[in-house]
Order: structure tokens, then C-alpha cells, then sequence
């Protein structure tokens, strides 16, 4: 099985990326914030064994790629992962975002409509409401006061679900010790939060053809099912799927999410973009 690890230059900074598998269908993955592309340690042996070829990578300010000043933006992580599908030459793929790499999705399917066979958009908004920065003005500051493993460890109640809480305290444990642990420097984790505050699409969405699901967990209380539901209004060509968990259910119930996720890229294999183009 093809496993490759490489970096690619874009914009004067690198872009760390892995490629597993050699299936017919690439899906690339799209993280959320501060998460590097060994946070799809649940995800890719499922997404291999379905025959998929996975491609990941670390957003800016993430694990091995580059750093720079921030803030960034839902744009500027579009054009990162634009850098590693034309390192790798990729004609058309499924392309699957998380949080706050559902808002670098949404701006990539904006700007390269003719490389997406289909659009997986999981526990993610076009624009936040009131309520969500909010929160996220309150992680800026609880990070300016006490630096990243108090924001880490304080997260923990807004993205695991209250049954995963009281169902696997241990597993939680574990999830929180390594979350603490993190080498992400503050400085790029506010970098991050700036993408998750300032993005807004919603005046573009309906420009978004291709095939996409709007996947929630059920008890997400930081990025609403309500709030993703918005995006049916506009999206055109949208459908919908929900599975049990909190915003961390990638990780509280892989089963469910992936299944869901294998699903509908199977319902779209071998799909050709409209005004398909690598150029």
C-alpha cells in the first residue's frame, strides 16, 4: 500500500502532507483547529478499507508545515490545500472538512468548483453566529490569560458530548491528557481562531454545485446542528446526515461518522466535476 509523506512550498511557507492507499477514489481531509493530520488516526483505516485513497496534511501553524504570523484565514487554508492537490497532480476528488476545515472547504469548493467530485461539510458553518464567537471570543481569552494547556483542558466540555462524559470518563482522560500535551504554540492556535470568527460564505453559498453533505453530531453545543443546518437554505445541491456525539464525534463515535462519510462518497464515485480543471 502507497504511504508518502512530503512537504510542498506555497506563499513562501511549507505544507506538510500524507498520502495513503492507491484506491481509484482520493479523498482529501481537512482538519479543525489544532489538530495536525495524526488527529485522523480513527478515520483513515476505514476510509482504506472502503478503497479510498487518503490524503491529509497540516494546516499552517499545525504540526510539520509552516508557521507564519497570523491571523489566518478560511481562504488563505483553501490555497494551502490547493498546493497539495497540484503537488500530487489530483484531477478530482472527495474533499472532506471538519470544523474549522469545513470553512477551508467551503472556500475551496468557492475557488476550484472543477476539482470536487463531492463536499463532505462535518459540524460546520457558512458564517458564525452570535453564540459561536462568542465562545470563541472567550477561548481568545482564556488563552491570553492562561496559555494552551488551560485553553486545551477547558475545551473538553464544548466538544465531547455529556454522554461520552459519563458513558467513557476513562477515554476521555485520555483525550484531555493528550490535548494538554499539545506542541501548538498560542500564537497559532489565535492564528486559527481568527478562521473560525471571521469566516463568512453565506452570500456565496448558493454558487456551491457540487454534491454536498452537511454531516452534525447530534449534541454538538459548540457549532449547533441548527447553525449547520442553515447551509440547506442555500446549498443547492445539498443532503443531510446526523450521528450521535458532541463536536468531537470523530473521535467519540468514528463508526458512526465514518460510516456516514462512506457512504456518501460512494453515492458520488466517479463523478465528473462540472468544468472540470487542474489548471
Amino acid at each position: 500500500m502507497t504511504q508518502l509523506t512530503a512537504q510542498v512550498t506555497t506563499g513562501g511557507i511549507e505544507i506538510n502532507y500524507r498520502v495513503e492507499g492507491d484506491g481509484p477514489e482520493t479523498v482529501l481531509l481537512v482538519n479543525g483547529i489544532g489538530d495536525d493530520l495524526e488527529a485522523w488516526l480513527l478515520q483513515t483505516p476505514d476510509l482504506l478499507r472502503a478503497g479510498f485513497r487518503v490524503v491529509s496534511f497540516d494546516n499552517r501553524g499545525v504540526g510539520r508545515s509552516s508557521k507564519p504570523a497570523g491571523p489566518y484565514s478560511s481562504r488563505q487554508g483553501a490555497q494551502d490545500a490547493r498546493a497539495v492537490v497540484r503537488a500530487l497532480g489530483l484531477e478530482s476528488f472527495h474533499l472532506v472538512g471538519c470544523s474549522m476545515g469545513g470553512l477551508i472547504a467551503l472556500e475551496y469548493a468557492l475557488a476550484h468548483p472543477g476539482d470536487l467530485r463531492s463536499l463532505v461539510l462535518a459540524n460546520t458553518y457558512a458564517a458564525p453566529d452570535a453564540y459561536t464567537r462568542g465562545v470563541l471570543e472567550a477561548w481568545a481569552a482564556i488563552l491570553a490569560g492562561g496559555g494552551m494547556p488551560v485553553v486545551m483542558r477547558q475545551m473538553a466540555p464544548w466538544i465531547f458530548s455529556p454522554g461520552f462524559h459519563e458513558a467513557q470518563p476513562e477515554t476521555l482522560a485520555g483525550f484531555i491528557a493528550e490535548m494538554v500535551r499539545t506542541p501548538q504554540t498560542a500564537e497559532s492556535f489565535a492564528a486559527q481562531l481568527a478562521v473560525l470568527h471571521d469566516h463568512d460564505c453565506w452570500d456565496r453559498l448558493a454558487s456551491i454545485a457540487t454534491p454536498a453533505l452537511v454531516l452534525v453530531a447530534e449534541s454538538d453545543i459548540l457549532i449547533r446542528p441548527a447553525l449547520s443546518g442553515r447551509m440547506l437554505e442555500r446549498l443547492p445541491a445539498a443532503s443531510w446526515a446526523t450521528v450521535p456525539g458532541g463536536h468531537a464525534v470523530m473521535w467519540e463515535n468514528p463508526g458512526a461518522w465514518n460510516g456516514a462519510i462512506v457512504e456518501f462518497i460512494r453515492q458520488h464515485a466517479g463523478a465528473v466535476p462540472e468544468g472540470h480543471s487542474i489548471t
